[in-house]
């Protein structure tokens, strides 16, 4: 027997198996908090310190109104000064900021 197939025996599996993740996966790109001020309209003037140079576009999402966890979301795609792109988004029913990298 190999050495690979006795470790894996003596972990209860077999040499294919995958090994368990020592704690919980995280979301490729996930939404992180951010902080943003906006103008009057509610549009991104400054993300996370950086002003905004250009907002590319923007949409809302409207998803599971229908269940007790619905989505109401207004989304921007925007540039920042330093020429970074960044996604934000406004959550109606959390009522915080969060950002995603473009």
């Amino acid at each position: 027997m190999s050495s690979a197939a006795r470790v894996a025996s003596a972990e209860g599996g077999d040499r294919h198996s995958h090994p368990t993740p020592r704690g919980r996966a995280r979301a490729l790109n996930a939404p992180r908090a951010a902080l943003v001020e906006t103008n009057a309209a509610g549009v991104p003037l400054v993300i996370n310190r950086q002003q905004v140079a250009l907002v590319r576009e923007e949409w809302r999402v409207v998803d599971r109104w229908w269940t007790d966890e619905p989505v109401y979301r207004r989304y921007f795609d925007c540039v920042l000064a330093g020429g970074m792109g960044v996604v934000v988004f406004h959550d109606a029913v959390g009522g915080g900021w969060l950002e995603q990298k473009a």
